[in-house]
C-alpha cells in the first residue's frame, strides 16, 4: 500500500539565518512522503530569497506569503489549510527535526485507531549551557492531565481533518496559542499519546525572541486563565503561575521565590526557575543525569 502524505508546516518571520537548517531537517528524514507548507510571515529580511531557493531545490516545498505579519497562529493555520497530507505536523524556524521522527509517527499511527487525539514525543534541548533530553509526564494525557500544565510541548503530529472550524490555533492568543489548542484537542477528541524519543530539537543559542518568553506571555497567560478558568481548579490556577513565571524566566530572589510558594509543585518550579536564572550550568548537569537515569 501506498505510504501516507504527511504534511509537515513552518511558519517563519524574519530567520532568513535559520529556516534552511529547519527546512532541510525535514528534508533529511527517513520518511520521504512529505510535502513541506513554509508560510512566510510578513519577513522583512532575505527570507523570502531563502525560501525561493529552497523551492527550486526540492519539488514538495509549496511557500504561502502574509504581506503584512499576523503572527504565528495566523501562519500555521494557512499553512493547515492548504494542507492534503493525512497527517500533519508542524516545526518552529529556530528548530529542527531529528532524521527518524516521522517514521517514528507513522510507526505508531495505530494508536490514533484506539481512541488517542494525537501523538507527541520527548525533545532535545540545546542552549548554551549543554544539550539535555526532556519529557515531564506520563505516556497518557487525560483532560484531566492537562489542565494541571503544558506537558505536550509546541509539536504534535495529528489527522489533518482533526484541526478544523474551532479547533485550530486561536489568532487571537498572543502567547500560550499551543498548550490552548492542545487542551481543546484533548477535551474534544480524547486523550494525547506520548511517543518515546527525544526527535524534536528545540535550538535556544539563537538570540531572537520566542513567543514564550516575550513581553506577550505573561497577556497570553491570563487570557489562558480567563477562557478555561470555569474548568480548572483554583489549585490549577495557581500552579499556572508557576508556569508562568517560568516560561518567562522571571528573575526572583529567594526570598522573593519562597513568598510565591503555595503547593508542592510550585515549590518545585520555583526551584527550578531559581537555578535557571542563577545558576543554569548547574541545573542543566542534574537535569541530564536525571534523564539519563529516567532512560535506562
Amino acid at each position: 500500500m501506498p505510504l501516507p502524505l504527511v504534511t509537515v508546516f513552518i511558519p517563519t518571520h524574519n530567520r532568513a539565518h535559520l529556516i534552511r537548517r529547519a527546512v532541510l531537517s525535514v528534508i533529511d528524514q527517513t520518511y520521504k512522503n512529505i510535502e513541506i507548507i513554509i508560510v512566510n510571515d510578513g519577513s522583512s529580511d532575505n527570507t523570502p530569497d531563502v525560501l525561493n531557493s529552497l523551492k527550486l531545490e526540492y519539488n514538495n516545498i509549496h511557500i504561502f506569503q502574509h504581506e503584512k505579519a499576523k503572527g504565528a497562529c495566523a501562519a500555521r493555520n494557512l499553512a493547515i489549510r492548504n494542507a492534503t497530507g493525512q497527517y500533519i505536523t508542524g516545526l518552529d524556524d529556530d528548530d529542527e527535526f531529528l532524521p527518524h521522527r516521522i517514521t517514528d509517527f507513522i510507526n505508531s499511527v495505530n494508536f490514533l485507531t484506539l481512541g488517542y487525539s494525537f501523538l507527541f514525543t520527548s525533545r532535545t534541548t540545546s542552549s548554551r549551557e549543554g544539550t539535555t533530553n526532556t519529557f515531564h509526564g506520563p505516556k497518557t494525557i487525560t483532560y484531566e492531565l492537562i489542565k494541571n500544565r503544558n506537558y505536550i510541548g509546541n509539536s504534535i503530529f495529528i489527522r489533518r481533518e482533526s484541526l478544523t472550524g474551532d479547533l485550530m490555533f486561536d489568532e487571537s492568543l498572543p502567547a500560550w496559542q499551543d498548550y490552548d489548542l492542545w487542551f481543546r484537542l484533548i477535551k474534544h477528541y480524547g486523550p494525547a499519546r506520548h511517543i518515546k524519543n527525544h526527535t524534536y530539537k528545540v535550538n535556544l543559542l539563537d538570540v531572537s525572541p520566542r513567543i514564550s518568553e516575550s513581553p506577550n506571555a505573561h497577556h497570553g497567560f491570563l487570557l489562558f486563565i480567563e477562557r478555561h478558568k470555569h474548568e480548572l481548579t483554583d489549585q490549577q490556577i495557581n500552579n499556572h503561575k508557576a508556569n508562568d513565571l517560568y516560561n518567562r524566566k522571571v528573575q526572583l530572589s529567594i526570598l522573593d521565590s519562597l513568598k510565591q510558594i503555595s503547593s508542592l509543585y510550585f515549590a518545585k518550579r520555583m526551584a527550578s526557575l531559581y537555578f535557571t536564572t542563577h545558576y543554569p550550568k548547574l541545573l542543566n548537569t542534574l537535569t541530564t543525569t536525571i534523564s539519563f537515569l529516567k532512560l535506562k
